[in-house]
């Protein structure tokens, strides 16, 4: 009898730790659950359970600041259109890709929605939104902005004058009523290293797509106005890195245009509209690599910088392929206020169309030290309406100094009435490389002396029907030599 006793007893007590286990494994499971939850909510430092995606105000709670939802999938901002809204932090939404960077700051466009944002920088990165048009302050540090999605009536504005990075990380903006990207300088640190670049890179394997609308005020801009030039506009120095590529119209004016410099390192850029100038620069532009293509009715290139005393090299372009196609009146492929140096491996193909138009213009000097450079112009003499007596003959090169070949290729075929292939104000020396000159008018036009010391120069002028051109036209203060190299025209006796 006790031993059944003994065994009900045992039985019993069994059951109930059986039963304590079950309860403390339940209460194990639920606690962990929890923990993943909040995990999944606090990056950033806003979130709760209940509303894993919803963004921190400017330093607040856990709602947008403009009547939106405060769990929906656009954090930061008002989901619903209308309104202004303030996303100053973010609990890292998913699908919003920062690219492993440091210091990242993701804007995704939802076309027509509000903009998707990821700010973990609030206490220092202001950023507001109006519709689809989003507004970024920096005050005091280098930060990465990874842009994604597309908008067809959006834009991006920063300011701020510490360095910024700018990842096109496949994304496409169309802006109605100005710049697509504008980049702002508000001047506050201007001795720093890091004031005034902005790093522009077109992310391996994506495309990317920049516009702008005719109808905001674009040019004609007052001393301390704020400037937006071009569908693309900086007032810093951009610079394009990277394997990707980028489309930009300019249905305003410019294209892509810089108040600083512009430096091409890598990636396929194509300008397929601009109603000015394709790329401009008020300082240097250097193109070091990629691929390069600009349809424009303005300059395809323009650089506004004038040559300064002691420096050699100013307007660079030494690699790459450029291929630049203009059509408006004095349009030019590539002009300077400066000096011109075309260089090393590049590939340049220029094709202007309007009357009094050049391929290559320099208010300096030019030197060819490399690469293949090809020039077509079909305009003819361009007359100004407002003052008869400024007449413009289209050419392939035109110089207001001097001209230095020292190598590389330059083939020029101009087929207006009256154009020039090579039209130089100053004098040229050439020591090598090949020069190769179909001229509807004069073939070479120079001012001053041509000392030819080696190269190769062929010259075919006076193509067009009814021209009296000449392969050498040194004019009354011109002259020419020769100990060296190879030409097919009369040289000083040679």
């Amino acid at each position: 009898m006790l031993q059944i006793h003994y065994i009900r007893v045992s039985f019993a007590r069994s059951i109930l730790f059986f039963a304590i286990g079950l309860v403390l494994v339940a209460l194990v499971a639920c606690s962990g659950g929890d923990n993943g939850e909040d995990e999944k909510s606090s990056s950033g430092g806003g979130g709760s359970p209940s509303s894993p995606s919803v963004s921190s105000s400017s330093g607040g709670g856990g709602t947008s600041n403009g009547g939106g939802s405060s769990g929906g999938d656009t954090p930061g901002v008002s989901s619903g259109g209308g309104g202004t809204s303030s996303a100053g932090g973010s609990s890292s939404p998913s699908g919003l890709d920062d690219l492993g960077l440091d210091n990242a700051i993701v804007i995704k466009y939802k076309n027509g929605s509000a903009p998707e944002i990821k700010n973990d920088y609030s206490d220092k990165v202001k950023i507001t939104t109006t519709d689809e048009n989003v507004v970024v302050t920096i005050p005091d540090s280098i930060y990465h902005f990874v842009l994604t999605g597309s908008t067809s009536n959006g834009s991006l504005k920063i300011s701020g004058d510490f360095k910024k990075s700018l990842y096109l990380n496949g994304v496409s903006i169309t802006n109605s009523k100005g710049p697509a990207i504008n980049i702002q300088n508000d001047k506050q640190i201007k001795n720093s290293k890091n004031s005034k670049r902005v790093n522009v890179h077109l992310v391996n394997g994506t495309t990317n797509f920049l516009s702008d609308a005719d109808g905001y005020k674009c040019k004609d801009f007052a001393e301390n106005e704020e400037q937006a030039k071009g569908a693309f506009f900086s007032e810093g120095k951009l610079e394009f890195k990277d394997g990707g590529s980028l489309e930009v119209k300019g249905k305003c004016n410019h294209a892509i245009v810089a108040d600083n410099n512009i430096e091409i390192e890598s990636g396929k850029i194509t300008v397929s509209e601009a109603k000015g100038d394709g790329i401009h620069a008020n300082d240097k532009i250097e193109v070091k690599g990629g691929e390069v293509t600009i349809k424009s009715a303005g300059d395809g290139i323009q650089s506004e910088k004038e040559a300064i005393a002691g420096v050699d090299k100013w307007n660079i372009f030494s690699g790459g392929k450029i291929n630049i196609q203009t059509t408006d009146v004095k349009s030019h492929g590539i002009v300077s206020e400066g000096p011109i140096t075309v260089s090393g491996k590049v590939d340049i193909a220029i094709n202007v169309k309007g009357n009094g138009s050049k391929g290559i213009k320099s208010k300096s000097w030019v030197e060819f030290l490399g690469g293949k450079t090809s020039i077509q112009t079909s305009g003819t003499k361009h007359t100004d309406p407002k003052d008869p007596e400024d007449e413009s003959n289209s050419a392939g090169v035109k110089l207001a100094t001097d001209l230095l070949f020292n190598d590389g290729e330059l083939i020029v075929k101009t087929t207006g009435v009256g154009a020039k292939g090579i039209n130089i104000d100053g004098g040229a020396k050439v020591k090598g490389g090949k020069i190769n000159i179909d001229a509807a008018d004069d073939g070479i036009k120079i001012k001053g002396k041509l000392e030819i010391t080696g190269g190769t120069i062929n010259v075919k002028a006076g193509s067009a029907a009814g021209s009296k051109g000449k392969a050498l036209d040194t004019g009354e203060t011109g002259s020419c030599s020769k100990t060296g190299g190879t030409i097919d025209f009369q040289c000083g006796g040679f």
